[in-house]
C-alpha cells in the first residue's frame, strides 16, 4: 500500500473513533454512554460515505485503506480497529474533517441509518410493574 502523502500542519484529520462519537452526539443527542457497537455500526456507515486512512505513527504519513479491506473487514473497540481475516488488523484509523461534516448531513437525514444504529443502543432493563 502506498502512502498517500506526508501530512501537513494544515492537514485536518481526526480519528475514526472520533468521528464515531461525534456522529453520535448528532443522532442521539443527550444519550450519554457511547457503547462500543454502536461506534461500530457508525464506522461502518461512515466507511461507505468517506474514504478512510490509517496513519503511519512512525512517519506520519497516510495511508488510504481500499474499499475492499473495508468490505472484508469488520470495524471492533468502538471504531478504533478494523479486523481483517488472516492478517493484522489495521489501528489508527482517520477521517478528513471536511469528508466528515459532509457524512454527518447524510446520516443524520437518513432515517434508516439512524434506525439500525440506534438498534445497537442497549435498552434499559424493564421493572416489572409492583402488585
Amino acid at each position: 500500500m502506498e502512502p498517500l502523502r506526508q501530512p501537513r500542519p494544515s492537514d485536518d484529520f481526526i480519528p475514526l473513533a472520533r468521528a464515531a462519537a461525534l456522529i453520535h452526539e448528532r443522532l442521539f443527542p443527550g444519550h450519554g454512554s457511547k457503547e462500543s457497537k454502536t461506534l461500530d455500526m457508525i464506522a461502518v456507515a461512515l466507511s461507505a460515505l468517506m474514504p478512510l486512512y490509517r496513519r503511519d505513527m512512525e512517519s506520519g504519513a497516510l495511508h488510504a485503506v481500499a474499499a475492499s479491506e473495508v468490505a472484508a473487514g469488520r470495524f471492533t473497540r468502538g471504531a478504533t480497529t478494523l479486523e481483517l481475516p488472516h492478517r493484522p488488523p489495521l489501528r489508527y484509523l482517520v477521517v478528513s474533517r471536511d469528508a466528515l461534516a459532509q457524512a454527518a448531513v447524510a446520516l443524520v437525514t437518513d432515517s434508516m441509518t439512524a434506525a439500525r444504529v440506534a438498534s445497537t443502543l442497549r435498552r434499559a432493563p424493564r421493572v416489572p410493574p409492583m402488585r
